[in-house]
């Protein structure tokens, strides 16, 4: 078996015609399992995999614990903070660092190109920026999602030939590259062993004596300083105070959870970056490279057709009852009960209608019949969108304006686009749908956030707040007013910067506000300073001061 796979490397090594010069290499250990694919670095296969790697942890280990230390300084109980955007500045240089050490660029990605590289970059810092620019919960969640599936999204495509990848395989691409630090568990430690033995070799007696003589001294220095500073300060009041205020603003501890939970967030941080970068550069990405399974397209053809039917019929109702408004709604509904009831439904079917296509395109081998149906379902799907669109615009001019109703127009709109991508990715089989939707949504959702939601919602429904047909549902009350000064984020204080009655409302209401409204200034204070939070609270203070 050993003469196989020795023979099957040097194969690889002296014969890379058959792979077209590239990074695409067979394992040899699947060789009579059906093909298995590795996209990367891997040009030998190591007998032994849990050999230590003592060149990689030279390389990485040290960026990795300043990784961890940043990552729990800046982000430690701490997501919406100014200290997020010095994060993801320090995170890139990191990345960086570790790219120059492999001699490669973090501006190049592997097959030498930049644009989508400043691309990556620009939109992560801009993410990262309006993370310290808004106190709304939904849209910080949306934020760190965006930012995670974009970082892996872009260290992929640094360390591996993603040329012809679907979206199907990016998802497991980012699914896989998520999962390294667990796949890779044993790495860090294993390598950082393999190190410490390497460097020991090389280290003369004298200086190891001297490593041990430092160790030493740390060992009785700290015993001693936990108690001299306990005695310095019952016997000086200043003293004491004033090493109060050092620690205080050094750390601030509220319970010993916080020291558990920094020690678990640093572990994490080392092996995340670690094993992600290491896994990368040495392996790429493991998994079948082959855009179709090459199932018979028949079984498709059978399931789009019958759907296109019935899509289609829905589609001229919605086009001769919504639209055109000629069809009588059923006994006892409103407009606003019959838009509000099937905008979720049709928005389901929109996204479902999408991965149809998504994985009819994956899955069955190409036929033109097949291609015209999701054709047609595409065109259907852009019936369902409009007339959910249509629904939930009727609906918000009948009640009024929230943030999940503003955002699932947006959705509608990136849908829309999305699926436009994959119909021509059916004529023109190259067509790069996941840059394209990659993109679209990130500028997209830039664009959203920097909007500032929660301000744009609270200056619409101000408009409606003595209307007669404004009645708001959300907890059983019958006030707009209430909507605006207890469900939106400290964003749409600026809306009602001249309404007194609304700002104290706001101010008696809103709890995150009665949480942060007497901060001092302490070193937690200024890492998790918040533009939103900081523009609100001078605004309601001005108010009370107008008294």
């Amino acid at each position: 078996m050993e003469n196989q796979i020795n023979e099957v490397v040097g194969n690889n090594e002296n014969n890379n015609s058959c792979y077209n010069n590239s990074n695409l290499a067979v394992s040899p250990v699947a060789q009579g399992n059906g093909p298995t694919y590795y996209y990367g670095n891997m040009t030998t296969v190591n007998k032994n995999t849990y050999a230590p790697d003592a060149e990689s942890f030279a390389k990485y280990g040290l960026i990795a614990l300043i990784y961890a230390a940043m990552r729990v300084f800046c982000l430690y109980s701490n997501q919406s903070g100014i200290t997020y955007p010095i994060y993801m500045a320090g995170t890139l240089a990191l990345i960086a660092w570790a790219r120059r050490r492999d001699g490669l660029s973090i501006f190049k990605s592997k097959n030498g190109k930049s644009a989508l590289n400043l691309f990556y970059i620009i939109s992560l810092m801009l993410l990262s920026v309006s993370k310290c620019m808004t106190t709304n919960t939904e849209l910080l969640w949306l934020d760190g999602l965006a930012i995670n599936l974009l970082m892996f999204s872009f260290v992929i495509y640094m360390y591996v030939d993603t040329k012809g990848w679907d979206i199907v395989g990016w998802f497991i691409a980012i699914m896989i590259t998520a999962c390294k630090p667990l796949i890779n568990i044993i790495d860090p430690v294993n390598d950082f062993v393999g190190w410490v033995k390497s460097r020991g070799n090389k280290l003369s007696s004298e200086n190891k004596a001297t490593i041990l003589a430092i160790l030493a001294g740390l060992c009785v220095e700290i015993p001693l300083l936990a108690i001299v500073i306990p005695l310095l300060s019952s016997a000086d009041a200043v003293f004491s105070n004033k090493i109060g205020s050092i620690f205080d603003f050094i750390i601030e501890f509220d319970y010993i959870l916080d020291l558990v939970g920094i020690t678990l967030s640093a572990i994490w941080s080392i092996w995340l970056f670690y094993t992600v970068i290491k896994s990368l550069q040495k392996k790429g990405i493991e998994f079948d490279a082959d855009k179709r399974a090459g199932f018979n397209p028949v079984m498709g053809i059978t399931f789009t057709g019958i759907l296109s039917i019935v899509y289609l019929f829905f589609s001229v109702i919605q086009i001769v009852g919504l639209f055109m408004g000629k069809m009588a709604l059923p006994k006892g509904y409103t407009y606003a009960q019959y838009a509000h009831e099937g905008f979720y439904q049709l928005l389901a079917v929109s996204i479902m209608n999408l991965a149809l296509v998504t994985l009819c395109k994956r899955l069955f081998k190409e036929n033109i019949v097949l291609k015209i149906l999701l054709m047609v379902v595409g065109v259907c799907t852009y019936i369902m969108i409009a007339s959910s669109a249509y629904r939930m615009i009727l609906y918000i001019s009948v009640y009024h304006l929230t943030f999940m109703r503003l955002f699932v127009l947006w959705f509608l709109v990136v849908i829309s686009l999305w699926l436009a991508y994959l119909l021509v990715s059916l004529v023109y089989e190259k067509f790069p749908v996941f840059s394209w939707c990659m993109v679209t949504v990130t500028v997209m959702y830039i664009a959203f956030v920097f909007a500032s939601p929660d301000y744009q919602i609270a200056k619409y429904d101000l408009q409606f707040v003595d209307s007669e047909r404004i009645s708001s549902e959300r907890y059983n009350m019958d006030s707009i007013q209430t909507y605006l000064t207890y469900d939106l984020s400290m964003d749409a204080v600026p809306a009602f910067a001249d309404n007194r009655e609304l700002l104290m409302n706001y101010r008696a209401n809103n709890y995150e506000y009665s949480q942060v409204k007497d901060r001092k200034l302490s070193f937690n204070a200024i890492r998790e300073f918040n533009f939103s939070e900081y523009r609100a609270r001078k605004i309601i203070e001005k108010a009370m001061k107008s008294n």
